[in-house]
């Protein structure tokens, strides 16, 4: 069922705050999207003359678009391209009255499904429209491509470390912490943190991954991609996509991000979409960090192997964790510009 959608602009006093940092006005636009109960926030910056818009689907849960509108990347992107950052339902500035029923993928697709088409009735029917979704926006935004038509909306579907498959991405992650950690244990490589985090890499069942263990393999994959000299040789930077990354965010919003964070939790644990994407037939592009412990470059493997895309690609970043994006941010906007110029 499609939902009933209308855009409203923020009052321009909020407009020219949130601005500062693109002093160009005539390719910057913030406004909420209406939808279901929420007034989703949504920020348009860079070139919309090229008619080619960027849907950028965040990750957390409990993160917010605002905070991918940094770096060299994004300024590369925005320069070519008009990107456009979601704040998904309960998150980052977007507002509403939330319960567990209306904080369910089904309704974070929908989300999804009815800002692409408001893209198209606002920017113009013309407009050559991608997905593109990292790490948790990986879930919401395969679920979306499966669970609702947005696919006809699109010219192309860009995963970057995307969480499409939880129990499979948990299992992968022991393998890497495994392998990898005993390959740093033989180097001496910061010995007492690898060795804490091989042993419970070796204590876990992966037939049966609990919930707590599952936390764990988060928390350790973000410590682990830390500890690899290899990923700081690709001179990029990593800028954290979190709380510090969100300086226009109040406390209200931060907190309001997290309970939506635990609300989802439950649903999210066991999302398992690989066996359905052989249903994605539009292009595919999957961008994945080599020592990315948090989303395993195995689920990038799997996924390009499985959808029925013709034009369809796998780019690892050989010096790269969770966020190639921040890392290697050149290699980064030549694989998705290469993508986006022959599917627009």
């Amino acid at each position: 069922m499609k939902s009933t959608f209308k855009y409203i602009l923020l009052p321009s006093i909020l407009f020219l705050l949130a601005a500062c940092s693109r002093p160009t006005m005539d390719t910057y636009e913030r406004f909420f999207f209406r939808t279901d109960g929420a007034d989703l926030a949504v920020q348009v910056d860079g070139n919309r003359d090229s008619k080619v818009f960027i849907l950028l689907i965040h990750g957390g849960p409990g993160g917010s678009g605002y905070e991918y509108n940094t770096g060299s990347y994004a300024d590369q992107l925005e320069e070519k391209y008009a990107m456009v950052y979601l704040d998904q339902r309960g998150q980052g500035a977007s507002q509403g009255k939330y319960d567990a029923s209306t904080l369910t993928l089904q309704q974070f697709s929908d989300d999804i499904y009815g800002l692409a088409q408001l893209l198209k009735q606002k920017y113009g029917q013309d407009i050559s429209l991608f997905l593109m979704g990292h790490s948790w926006g990986g879930t919401t935004g395969t679920h979306a491509l499966l669970n609702t038509q947005v696919q006809d909306e699109i010219n192309g579907w860009i995963e970057v470390d995307g969480a499409h498959d939880i129990p499979l991405l948990n299992i992968e992650a022991i393998k890497m912490f495994r392998q990898i950690g005993a390959e740093e244990l033989s180097k001496g490589n910061n010995t007492d943190r690898w060795q804490e985090i091989v042993d419970f890499a070796n204590g876990v069942d992966t037939t049966n991954i609990s919930e707590d263990e599952g936390g764990r393999i988060n928390s350790y994959g973000f410590e682990a991609e830390g500890l690899l000299e290899a990923i700081n040789e690709g001179g990029g930077g990593n800028p954290s996509h979190g709380i510090l990354g969100r300086p226009h965010l109040g406390l209200a919003h931060i907190i309001s991000s997290s309970s939506t964070a635990n609300a989802i939790t439950p649903e999210t644990e066991v999302a398992a979409m690989t066996s359905e994407l052989h249903k994605i037939t539009v292009p595919s592009l999957f961008l994945w960090g080599k020592y990315d412990f948090v989303v395993a470059p195995a689920l990038g493997v799997s996924a390009v192997s499985r959808v029925a895309s013709q034009d369809k690609e796998l780019v690892i970043f050989d010096h790269s964790g969770h966020s190639p994006m921040d890392t290697e941010p050149e290699a980064f906007v030549a694989a998705v510009v290469g993508f986006v110029e022959r599917n627009k």
